[in-house]
């Protein structure tokens, strides 16, 4: 069921971009303040984490259960298991990981569920090696136990 929603809030969010273009406003608009800020302060946590190159941060901020997705570089990762190795495995590659986000947009989904869709630039070294990569992050977040947690994510880039 959580899968059918992260694939239809995917959708949503990317939808059709010249409608998109006219209606930025308004599903921010329509959100709560107070859900912006706290997803907002949950993803700039999750692109800090990222930096200090942390599992232990990061771990903090996804749900931790069998219905958690995240897609990276084309390749889904299901559960918590998976992608706690996922991660792992990034930040032990990396000597150092930078990312930027700008034009989020939070949309609130319900009471307790929230859609992210931001441009992000991610630049990660190894050695003498960087490899810069721009694209549309998304994220869903769940309200749990008083903390926005991320069920679902989604990064892809064009190629260059």
């Amino acid at each position: 069921m959580l899968r059918t929603l992260v694939v239809a809030l995917a959708l949503g969010a990317l939808g059709c971009p010249a409608k998109r273009q006219t209606d930025v406003a308004s599903p921010s608009a329509r959100t709560p303040k107070e859900v912006v800020a706290a997803a907002k302060a949950t993803i700039e946590q999750w692109r800090q984490a990222y930096e200090v190159r942390s599992v232990e941060a990061l771990a903090k901020l996804y749900a931790h259960d069998v219905d958690l997705v995240v897609v990276q570089e084309g390749t889904p990762y299901l559960g918590w298991s998976s992608v706690e190795a996922m991660l792992k495995d990034r930040v032990a590659r990396a000597d150092t990981i930078r990312m930027r986000l700008k034009d989020m947009q939070v949309i609130s989904l319900s009471p307790e569920l929230a859609s992210a869709v931001a441009t992000m630039t991610r630049e990660q070294t190894q050695g003498a090696t960087t490899v810069t990569e721009n694209g549309t992050l998304t994220l869903v977040l769940r309200l749990q136990g008083g903390s926005w947690l991320i069920t679902a994510e989604h990064y892809s880039y064009k190629r260059t």
